[in-house]
């Protein structure tokens, strides 16, 4: 009997070496997989990193192609505007209000919009406003507006995408 247990036995043993032979094949195995996966991951992060870089640079360049093209034409007119050959003031003016509104379409289309006011109306606001003169009731073209009523705007604001681009210039109604 005690032969057949250390048949047995070896027969255990060299089944306990084949299994550890097995795991240690399968922990090299993942561990191989494990370095390959990560190498991968980084390899892929490299990729979309790239592609995000290129895809930038283009949408940039468009964006300035366009914006280039857009304001050739405007050069154009105030370099016309600029050279003196306007001597008609009315002529003159109407070359001014035509590049004022091509240069507000193309700001329009690149999508920023005037900050909206209601002169008379809204009260200053510094996120929207910059106040650039105060004036008193005698001066003011509202002079029954409360004070730090908008009264006029000097130069409009501007917003992009809801953002503030440019505040309005404005002027207040005094205390």
């Amino acid at each position: 009997m005690p032969e057949r247990v250390g048949k047995r036995l070896d027969r255990i043993e060299r089944q306990l070496e084949e299994m550890v032979d097995d795991n240690t094949t399968l922990v090299a195995e993942l561990r191989r997989l494990e370095h390959t996966q990560r190498e991968a991951a980084e390899s892929a992060g490299h990729a979309v990193e790239r592609l995000r870089h290129d895809l930038e640079s283009r949408v940039v360049h468009t964006a300035l192609r366009d914006l280039c093209l857009e304001l050739i034409g405007p050069l154009a007119a105030m370099e016309a505007v600029a050279g003196g050959g306007l001597t008609d003031p009315a002529v003159a003016a109407g070359h001014l209000r035509s590049l004022a509104l091509t240069l507000r379409g193309l700001l329009g289309r690149m999508g920023a919009e005037v900050v909206p006011i209601v002169v008379g109306q809204d009260r200053y606001d510094p996120e929207r406003h910059h106040c650039v003169g105060v004036l008193t009731p005698a001066e003011s073209p509202f002079p029954q507006a409360p004070p730090h009523t908008v009264v006029r705007i000097v130069e409009d604001g501007y917003l992009l995408g809801r953002r503030q681009l440019t505040p309005a210039q404005v002027e207040i109604q005094a205390r």
